[in-house]
């Protein structure tokens, strides 16, 4: 992983470098972004005699620095970035388990393609999606004698996907997204509960700048 990232900025400083001296090719911009996050993890779980299924709410924030290349000729370009996200649930209650809160933090790599839809002299709609990469992710119970195994139910997976759009606004970005899993983490033989899985997706809502 360390790897690639220096490689991609590598590529990154080259490509600025030859943009300086060459309008038609892509052009490097550099920023910085934050703003809210709102998770939701749906649990199923069972336990000897039923199944039940809960939904929990969290909130938080996140930011993050950002690489953008915008290629002259097409109205596409391609965005990474580098971004810290914190989020707390509350009131966590699985049958045969007391009562917790679970604080998460998580270091990721979103790598997007986007698309301009729309543009003036000073204002540009755009949307992207693609692929984030996890790097860390760690999760922490109120209540330390529950946990084991269930930590990793609200750790995010290694390799997740993001979809939004956003507006551009002289250097300004506003940006809204839709964070998703590619499938659900599921832990068996967990003290009471016969088996638990869950789903977390997420909203965030960010404002940034480009230098």
């Amino acid at each position: 992983m360390k790897k690639i990232a220096l490689a991609a900025a590598a590529l990154l400083i080259s490509v600025s470098a030859m943009a300086g001296n060459n309008h038609n090719l892509p052009f490097v911009s550099f920023g910085v972004k934050a703003g809210y996050t709102t998770n939701q993890s749906k649990i199923d779980y069972k336990t000897i005699v039923n199944a039940e299924s809960i939904k929990r709410n969290a909130s938080g924030f996140n930011a993050g620095i950002v690489a953008r290349v915008d290629f002259p000729l097409l109205p596409l370009y391609v965005q990474g970035e580098l971004l810290y996200d914190w989020g707390k649930y509350k009131d966590v209650s699985l049958t045969g388990l007391k009562p917790m809160s679970v604080t998460t933090n998580n270091f990721s790599v979103p790598v997007m393609v986007g698309v301009g839809i729309g543009s003036s002299n000073f204002v540009k709609v755009r949307a992207n999606a693609g692929p984030v990469f996890n790097l860390v992710s760690t999760a922490k119970f109120s209540d330390m004698e529950n946990i084991a195994d269930l930590e990793n139910m609200f750790r995010k997976q290694t390799v997740t996907w993001t979809a939004g759009i956003g507006v551009d606004l002289f250097n300004i970005m506003v940006d809204v997204r839709y964070n998703g899993v590619f499938s659900k983490k599921e832990i068996s033989n967990i003290r009471d509960l016969a088996s638990v899985n869950t789903k977390p997706t997420s909203w965030t809502f960010t404002i940034g700048y480009l230098f």
